[in-house]
């Protein structure tokens, strides 16, 4: 099973149907999925990156052999066993322990029992509406595990996807409503980058960074809030790419992956488009771009990244004279699922569907400078 591409140099969707991403079947994912079940939402050192890793893997082509490879080299190098260490909660108590990481088990048992009268995701559809997501949660892992819970269908990981949610629930307390509007992603950024002069925040994980920021007078002073947002993101989706070519940094990985989640979930609910959840995703991207010293971007050219370093500009003048660039994809993916590392195979699975949607050729240019080195 390869993924297929009717046209590489060119999208495959019309611009009618770019909101649009397909599925995500096999025969083997559900019953990984079922396993992932088992596993804690804290794991070692990390979240419980599995169900992700395996969605994307299984989406790239992977098939059962590799799926089940992936899982055993995951569970033995990172998993911990489920453990529900609070009381059984009604859906009515959800709110109450809203911020609680202790009930993910109690959280996720609760709506996998209301599951058992509504549809998984007319289910998931309410409590988004109820819960409005908050980007931040768990470093953007919360989003991303929903949104490939939601094209899987697997209720089970529908459940832990909104439990993670909900359980992490880390929103970034601004109110946007006092902040000074800038009228692109580009200029936002750059306000920031001037006010922080490359400021490096402490701390070990990602999210240690952003609480941080979250609490620092300067960011708050002179991050913007963005004009028309839910007409932004395609901009946004560039900006994040060019932080990435430039940065290689993990936190710009996870923001990467992030807005990959975010355009599946407008989908999957056109209504989480509103202007405060489009502001608050505006918001958290501007806290974990600071969160790695707010680098200034290089200035762009209307073809392209502008002052692209040398690899990656090579890389890119070879791909574009290359008539197969199809196989430069699948050798990309093989490569990405040989590593077994799940960020790997998330970033590539994100990369490749958004150059599908876009016809970006940075996105595999990027990859293939990164597996080459």
């Amino acid at each position: 099973m390869t993924p297929t591409m009717s046209s590489i140099s060119a999208p495959i969707c019309t611009p009618a149907s770019t909101s649009s991403l397909s599925p995500i079947t096999s025969t083997a994912l559900p019953d990984l999925l079922e396993l992932c079940q088992t596993i804690d939402l804290r794991c070692k050192g990390t979240t419980n990156h599995c169900p992700m890793m395996l969605s994307a893997a299984c989406s790239l082509g992977a098939d059962a052999s590799k799926l089940q490879a992936l899982y055993q080299h995951w569970f033995e190098h990172y998993a911990l066993p489920l453990t529900r260490s609070t009381p059984a909660i009604g859906m009515h108590e959800l709110a109450e322990v809203r911020g609680q990481g202790a009930y993910f088990a109690s959280i996720r048992e609760s709506i996998l029992n209301q599951m058992q009268q509504h549809d998984a995701h007319d289910l998931a559809s309410q409590l988004l509406q109820a819960f409005p997501p908050a980007p931040l949660t768990l470093a953007f892992h919360a989003i991303i595990r929903l949104a490939y819970a939601l094209r899987t269908g697997h209720a089970g990981e529908i459940a832990s996807g909104l439990a993670a949610l909900i359980c992490g629930h880390l929103p970034s307390g601004i109110d946007s409503s006092s902040l000074a509007y800038c009228g692109s992603p580009a200029e936002g950024f750059s306000r920031i980058a001037t006010a922080l002069k490359g400021r490096v925040f402490e701390g070990r994980m990602i999210t240690e960074k952003i609480r941080a920021v979250l609490k620092d007078p300067v960011f708050l002073t002179h991050c913007p809030r963005l004009h028309e947002p839910q007409s932004q993101w395609p901009a946004l989706r560039e900006l994040v790419l060019q932080l990435y070519v430039q940065t290689k940094d993990f936190t710009a990985l996870h923001l990467l992956t992030g807005l990959h989640a975010w355009r599946q979930l407008l989908a999957f609910d056109p209504a989480l488009n509103q202007e405060v959840l489009a502001q608050e995703f505006w918001l958290s991207c501007c806290a974990a771009y600071t969160s790695i010293g707010a680098p200034a971007l290089t200035e762009k050219r209307p073809s392209g990244f502008a002052k692209q370093s040398a690899s990656l500009a090579e890389a890119k003048a070879q791909l574009l004279a290359n008539a197969d660039a199809e196989a430069s994809w699948q050798a990309v993916i093989h490569n990405a699922l040989l590593s077994q590392d799940d960020h790997q195979i998330k970033l590539t699975h994100a990369c490749f569907e958004e150059f599908q949607l876009s016809g970006n050729q940075d996105y595999l240019a990027v990859l293939s400078t990164q597996y080459a080195s």
